[in-house]
């Protein structure tokens, strides 16, 4: 072969290969927070459930951190139920953009960071204002104590239950052009006795957005048309 032919090969495949990562350039946002705002969009009272401030809860997200490079909005709230007395934590995460770089960080990753470890993890779908929602719930332990927890991540028009699945979602979404949102919705519950309460904390969600104005739902709970996620 030519030196001219091979330069001419070698021009072609590598014209080839940058048009092929421009066709993979995600070029759509899709952004489904808007203009809203976190803090006025979800409730502080709903049912029986009152928010109650717990100074605990409010870590100052300092410029540059990890939680300030990650999310766009973190939103953290005890709620009391005033029948019971249950108290439930709420952990609201948003981010405007995930990518390879910048994407929701899981329960199962946070809580080994901070020396608690995951003994139970069960995948499930959880009836959410009129959705069907894939959610996870888990049960995290440290000496003298326990939390169940239960929640969900959309991230775009998906609800990956694994952070493989997390992964593939954003792929699959990159080579559709569209660059996701994302968000992470939490709740959880210190145990006292021996029983789990995902039943509990299910049904504290469920509450909580079906408490949120139907139009204002779709950053917590998807666009209407929702798409399987790859597991």
């Amino acid at each position: 072969m030519s030196m001219a032919r091979r330069e001419m090969l070698a021009g072609g495949l590598l014209f080839g290969a940058l048009g092929m990562a421009t066709w993979l350039t995600p070029r759509t946002r899709m952004n489904l927070l808007g203009r809203q705002d976190l803090e006025a969009l979800v409730p502080e009272n709903f049912g029986a459930w009152k928010s109650s401030y717990d100074p605990s809860l409010v870590v100052p997200i300092k410029e540059g951190s990890l939680t300030d490079t990650l999310y766009d909005e973190l939103l953290t709230r005890r709620y009391v139920n005033a029948a019971t007395g249950a108290q439930i934590y709420l952990m609201i995460a948003y981010g405007g953009t995930q990518t390879d770089a910048l994407q929701l960080h899981r329960p199962e990753t946070c809580y080994p960071a901070v020396g608690m470890r995951i003994v139970e993890r069960e995948r499930f779908t959880l009836p959410v204002a009129g959705r069907e929602i894939p959610s996870v719930a888990l049960v995290a332990q440290a000496p003298g104590r326990t939390e169940d927890i239960v929640y969900w991540t959309r991230m775009g028009p998906r609800f990956p239950q694994t952070a493989g699945a997390q992964r593939s979602d954003k792929l699959q979404l990159a080579m559709k052009g569209i660059i996701p949102d994302g968000v992470l919705i939490r709740a959880s519950l210190i145990r006292d006795d021996g029983e789990t309460h995902f039943e509990e904390l299910g049904a504290f969600l469920s509450g909580l957005v079906s408490a949120v104005p139907p139009s204002k739902r779709a950053v917590l709970i998807g666009p209407r048309a929702l798409e399987p996620s790859a597991g």
